[in-house]
């Protein structure tokens, strides 16, 4: 038994989430199976202010062995995976909270003689070490923080809180502009908090000042904060989406009436002033000192309804790129005037291992022949690839997604795209199906109705609002970001910003985004809300095509140890575990 039973456990973690893999060995492309095997349970330990770790928590699986007597109004649907096995070789741990320190260790489970599978607890067969320490925070090395929200409206927390309030999908945007709500904290989680902290750090600090340039700015809390720094702040804020008028009238009375240093940048037709970065200058020293950059709009939808990411560098080097396209952009008024885009299409400014980008590079024109040089930069990042590419992206154009979709077979490929591009000239087939590609790209969906144990959640269509439908937003996932090689030291790289990778972000708008190459534990850190978000709806996207072919989607425990056959005829998922397992 013992050349077959042990068990390889590797995790990975952010600021908010770890990401677990484990399997035992792998040979021919099979996992070795463990005899009697009925599924897993997950054990965590966390490290008290002693410095010593306290109790063994165990951790809860919400679906059992039996459909039967399900109630799917209870909000108890859980028992501990002793009882419930995970029957699955990863799992992404949401209880994990920022500044722990936890452990864990995977424990391969049988059903006891005269068990009862769903009641009895089951006996241990075999288990993993127990892992090294892992430090729950967003620290990355090198003067680099990376956040995450929690923005995912389709899931089953909302889903039952929605369901005990009686909230429709408007009554959740309602709700989450409310300071004190509870979701609201929920779903920003730290990345609405560090934002505050940093707005704090300027707001307690009289030497420093901020210096930021925003697409929307409609989220009370954080207009409050502006508020308090009066002339300290200088915004550069652009009227949204709203190409007619102005998206952000109201914060920007506001910040007048206050006498914060507003910078009016109305684009309308013209294009979009898409950025949502933020320069910390110091006036004493007359040096910025810091750069938060990222896919988050400051909004309540930006911090809560839609899957976000933010990534602070405290680099001089690199807040003065930032500080300078600040000036350029405040200079430029209402226009995308020759010098600042002259200006952008000397991009990259490289600084170390990082490469920033900030466009338009060039106006769109008949007469621009082949891909602006930002987008020749994403494909020729991407085609560096040794062994994988994640990705979560927000109505990106045809490349890089093409290149990512169209890498050699031998390359991990996993991605969720919120909304495939409109722009007529930029739709391109993904071999004539958006969800069963090879990459195994998925768009977002719900759970549509109630079925074993799960609850309807919100939809789609429901999510989305058309005018004859309002809605939530038009963003579900709206972070732009790709991971390239997590695992390799020397050729990991992070690429995020606010550029939607994207035709109209080149050649149409104001963008940026950073390339940072080797900082493997930012890499991971990212890797980790790209899987995250991946995992949360490829099993959505499932249950969508099994119920559209009226077929019943899996709804629970196997209580023999068969179930173990299903991962091995799984390709994707061996090839995936030999990656992360590193067999």
């Amino acid at each position: 038994m013992a050349n077959v039973t042990q068990i390889n456990l590797t995790v990975y973690n952010n600021c908010d989430d770890v990401q677990l893999f484990w399997c035992t060995k792998i040979t021919d492309n099979k996992i070795n199976g463990i005899p009697n095997c009925i599924g897993f349970s997950i054990e965590r330990q966390r490290k008290d202010s002693a410095g010593n770790f306290g109790s063994t928590e165990i951790l809860r699986n919400r679906v059992g062995f039996s459909i039967e007597n399900i109630s799917t109004d209870s909000d108890s649907i859980s028992k501990p995976s002793n009882i419930w096995p995970f029957q699955s070789y990863k799992w992404t741990d949401y209880g994990a909270n920022n500044n722990e320190i936890l452990r864990y260790r995977i424990v391969a489970l049988r059903l006891p003689s005269n068990g009862i599978p769903g009641t009895s607890i089951l006996e241990e067969i075999t288990a993993s070490d127990w892992t090294e320490p892992i430090e729950v925070n967003a620290n990355c090395n090198n003067n680099t923080y990376a956040f995450f929200n929690r923005g995912f409206v389709m899931s089953q927390f909302v889903a039952r809180i929605a369901r005990q309030n009686n909230w429709g999908p408007r009554d959740i945007k309602n709700h989450i502009k409310d300071m004190e709500e509870p979701l609201r904290r929920f779903l920003s989680g730290e990345l609405r908090l560090a934002l505050l902290g940093l707005l704090d750090e300027v707001i307690r600090n009289p030497d420093l000042e901020l210096y930021a340039a925003l697409y929307e700015l409609s989220d009370e809390e954080l207009i409050s904060q502006l508020i308090l720094l009066h002339q300290r702040a200088h915004i550069v804020l652009s009227n949204g989406s709203d190409k007619k008028g102005d998206g952000n009238a109201d914060a920007r009375k506001t910040l007048n009436n206050a006498n914060v240093d507003v910078h009016d940048r109305i684009l309308r037709t013209k294009g979009l002033g898409h950025n949502k970065f933020a320069v910390v200058f110091n006036k004493r020293t007359k040096k910025p000192i810091k750069i938060w950059t990222g896919s988050t709009n400051w909004a309540s939808t930006g911090l809560c309804t839609q899957a976000n990411n933010a990534i602070l560098l405290e680099d001089e080097h690199i807040a003065k790129f930032y500080y300078d396209q600040w000036n350029n952009l405040a200079e430029a008024g209402d226009n995308f005037p020759p010098e600042l885009v002259e200006e952008n299409a000397t991009s990259p400014k490289i600084s170390g291992n990082t490469r920033v980008w900030f466009t338009r590079i060039r106006n769109k024109s008949k007469k621009n022949v082949g891909l602006g040089a930002d987008l020749q930069e994403l494909i020729d990042q991407v085609k560096t690839a040794k062994k994988c590419v994640l990705y979560v992206m927000f109505q990106p154009g045809a490349e890089p997604l093409k290149t990512i979709l169209n890498l050699p077979t031998n390359i991990i490929v996993k991605g969720t795209v919120s909304t495939l591009t409109s722009d007529n000239e930029e739709k391109f087939s993904l071999d004539g199906n958006e969800t069963t590609h090879r990459s195994e790209l998925v768009v977002p969906e719900g759970i549509t109705v109630n079925f074993s144990y799960w609850l309807k959640e919100v939809t789609r269509s429901e999510f989305l609002y058309p005018f004859q439908n309002p809605g939530i937003g038009h963003a579900i996932t709206h972070s732009k970001m790709i991971v390239i090689d997590p695992l390799d030291k020397i050729n990991c790289k992070v690429i995020t910003g606010s550029h939607n990778f994207s035709g109209s972000a080149s050649e149409m708008n104001d963008e940026n985004f950073v390339v940072i190459s080797g900082n493997q534990k930012l890499a991971q850190a990212y890797a980790v809300a790209c899987l995250s978000t991946y995992n949360h709806y490829r099993w959505r996207v499932h249950v969508k095509e099994k119920m559209g072919k009226g077929e019943k989607p899996w709804s629970h425990l196997s209580d023999k140890p068969t179930w173990q056959d299903t991962y091995n005829r799984d390709k994707e998922l061996i090839s995936m575990l030999k990656y992360w397992c590193g067999w």
